[in-house]
């Protein structure tokens, strides 16, 4: 019986990860369409974003704009709002804030959304258990 409610387990949660990742793609895929940005493009901005609000976006935007080229392509303004909605429904969906979320991004530049989706699980799995 243990090692039903085990396997149980495991699977319900190898579930809820699968189910972040494909939200998260979405999220991102969503924001490069908006940007007319391919979706490495815009995980890759996100991965350079480190705010602990969302009013920060916009300096931040502006500031990654001198250092890659790719932003300089995309109204600075539209890719902050942009930002900030991938931001927010993600938030939404893993009842992390900004500052966790944005740092989990940039923690490891190049990840895949399979690693970056399964530290948000992890992160905010953690978060639930201590509240």
């Amino acid at each position: 019986m243990m090692m039903t409610q085990e396997s149980d387990r495991e699977t319900f949660e190898k579930m809820d990860i699968e189910s972040l990742e494909n939200f998260v793609n979405e999220t991102v895929s969503t924001m490069a369409a908006s940007t007319s940005l391919q979706p490495s493009e815009a995980l890759d901005i996100l991965e350079n974003i480190q705010v602990e609000m969302v009013s920060e976006l916009k300096g931040e935007v502006e500031a990654l704009g001198n250092v890659k080229e790719v932003v300089k392509r995309v109204d600075p303004a539209k890719l902050s709002w942009e930002i900030e909605k991938a931001i927010e429904a993600i938030s939404i969906a893993t009842d992390l804030n900004t500052d966790e979320i944005t740092t989990i991004f940039s923690m490891k530049p190049g990840a895949s959304l399979a690693d970056v989706s399964y530290r948000l699980h992890v992160r905010s799995r953690h978060d639930r258990m201590s509240f």
